[in-house]
């Protein structure tokens, strides 16, 4: 069952191509707002886009930066500044609701 009520899952779905990722993302004129369930550990290799604010909605995720990894729980929220370069790690049963400040992120 997801974590996510039936009004967010009728939000188009992303395929990453990982088993048991599921992303939902909705773009408004001014930014990205991602849905973000994990039924098992997903690793997310080193990567940068624009300012991100997250928070998470259940389990737990290592994100690392600069060097230093910090784990963030249920509650807890972070800011990823643009174009800083950091790797997320999220552990099964994890889920989060992202904004990243670009109407056109992760668009080709």
């Amino acid at each position: 069952m997801s974590v996510f009520p039936e009004i967010i899952r009728h939000i188009p779905q992303r395929d990453y191509g990982i088993e048991g990722l599921t992303v939902r993302v909705d773009h408004t004129s001014t930014g990205t707002v991602y849905f973000v369930s994990a039924e098992k550990e997903v690793h997310f290799p080193e990567h940068a886009h624009a300012e991100q604010w997250t928070i998470v909605v259940s389990g737990k995720c290592l994100l690392t930066m600069d060097g230093a990894t910090r784990t963030y729980q249920q509650g807890d929220t972070y800011v990823i500044p643009g174009n800083k370069k950091h790797q997320i790690t999220l552990c099964a049963g994890y889920a989060e609701v992202d904004y990243v400040d670009d109407p056109c992120d992760g668009e080709a």
